[in-house]
C-alpha cells in the first residue's frame, strides 16, 4: 500500500467515477483502475462496485475511507511539521522584480503565500529589468521576475514562463477612441504610443501584428507605468499596459479600455530568471512553486467556468 494508492481511492470516493478522477490525477483510467484493485487485494476485500456506471463504494469502502483519510492527513501534517522546521531557518526570502510585476502582480501573490506561511517575509526589490538581470548574474539575489525576456537563456541564466499577464489598450475618457467598442491595430501608427522604455516588445510586435511601421517621433518613452497613466489623463497619447495596472482605474472611470476588430489576444507573458548553477532556498523554491499552484488553479477555475456557461 502506498500513498498514491490511498489519494486515488479517496478521489474515487469523491467523484464516483474512474474517468473524473483520471482527469484529476493527470493518469489513465486503466491507472486507476489497477491502483484501486491493488488496494482491495492487500484489504481482502471488494471496495468500489463496478456493477453500476457510477463507481461507488461498498460498504467495506465506506468502512475503510474514514481511515484512509486519516493515513494521507496524517503524512501530509508531518510532512508539513518537518517543512515548517526546516523554513524556519530561512524566514526571509529576497528577490528582484521588474517595475510591472513587482508592482502591480507580485503584491497579491505574496499576501496569499505570507497568508500560509506568515513566519516567512518576503522582500522584494523592485528596479528596471536589465538591473534585475544584472542582480541574479551578480547573484545577489537568487530569484528574479520580469515581464519580458531581456535575454535569451545563456550559459549562466535560465528565463521561465510562470504567468500570462493580459494587456489592455487604455486612452483618455475624451480620446476619439473612447466613443468606439473597437479599433483596428494599424490606427496605433498615427497615435502617440506611450511606453516605459525603447526596448520593450511592444513596439516590434504591433508592427509586425499590424503591418506597419512606428514613426520614431511617435514613440514617447516616459519610463514608468504610472507616467504612462499620468501621460493619458493629461491626454497625450495611448498605450498597451498590463491589466492589473490599470484595473482600479478602469473601474472607476478614469480611464477608457479599447479593444481590437482583429482577433488578436494582446497578452505579456511573465519570467522568473535565475543562474543555472545555483539551487533556490527551500523558502524561495516554496514560493515560486505557490505562484505556479496558484496559476493552475486559476486556470482550472476558468476552465470550469467556460464549461458551465456551454
Amino acid at each position: 500500500m502506498d500513498l498514491e494508492t490511498l489519494q486515488t481511492f479517496i478521489h474515487v470516493s469523491k467523484n464516483n467515477s474512474f474517468t473524473k478522477t483520471a482527469e484529476e490525477l493527470f493518469c489513465s483510467q486503466a491507472a486507476v483502475s489497477l491502483r484501486i484493485q491493488r488496494l482491495e487485494r492487500e484489504l481482502c476485500c471488494e471496495l468500489v462496485s463496478r456493477k453500476t456506471k457510477k463507481a461507488l463504494l461498498t460498504k467495506d469502502g465506506q468502512l475503510f475511507l474514514p481511515y484512509a483519510q486519516q493515513m494521507i492527513n496524517t503524512f501530509e501534517t508531518g510532512k508539513e511539521h518537518l517543512l515548517q522546521a526546516r523554513l524556519m531557518e530561512q524566514s526571509e526570502i529576497l528577490i528582484t522584480s521588474s517595475s510591472t510585476p513587482g508592482t502591480y502582480i507580485l503584491p497579491n501573490l505574496m499576501f496569499l503565500f505570507r497568508q500560509k506561511y506568515p513566519y516567512i517575509t518576503i522582500v522584494n526589490n523592485v528596479q528596471y529589468t536589465r538591473n534585475v538581470v544584472e542582480s541574479i548574474r551578480a547573484r545577489k539575489y537568487p530569484l528574479g521576475i520580469i515581464s519580458q525576456p531581456y535575454f535569451s537563456d545563456s550559459e549562466e541564466l535560465l528565463c521561465e514562463p510562470v504567468l500570462e499577464d493580459p494587456l489592455v489598450i487604455v486612452v483618455n475618457n475624451s480620446h476619439p477612441w473612447a466613443g468606439k467598442s473597437r479599433i483596428f491595430l494599424a490606427e496605433f501608427q498615427k497615435e502617440n504610443f506611450l511606453v516605459t522604455n525603447p526596448s520593450t516588445s511592444l513596439i516590434p510586435y504591433l508592427e509586425q501584428a499590424g503591418k506597419f511601421h512606428f514613426k520614431p517621433e511617435k514613440i514617447c518613452v516616459v519610463g514608468s507605468v504610472e507616467a504612462i497613466k499620468q501621460s493619458i489623463y493629461e491626454n497625450l497619447g495611448v498605450s498597451i499596459v498590463s491589466e492589473s495596472a490599470v484595473k482600479q482605474e478602469l473601474r472607476l472611470g478614469l480611464l477608457h479600455r479599447v479593444d481590437l476588430l482583429e482577433n488578436i489576444t494582446l497578452m505579456r507573458r511573465i519570467y522568473c530568471i535565475r543562474r543555472k548553477d545555483t539551487v533556490l532556498p527551500l523558502s524561495t523554491e516554496l514560493f515560486l512553486n505557490s505562484i505556479r499552484e496558484h496559476i493552475y488553479t486559476k486556470g482550472r477555475e476558468l476552465e470550469g467556468t467556460a464549461r458551465s456557461g456551454n
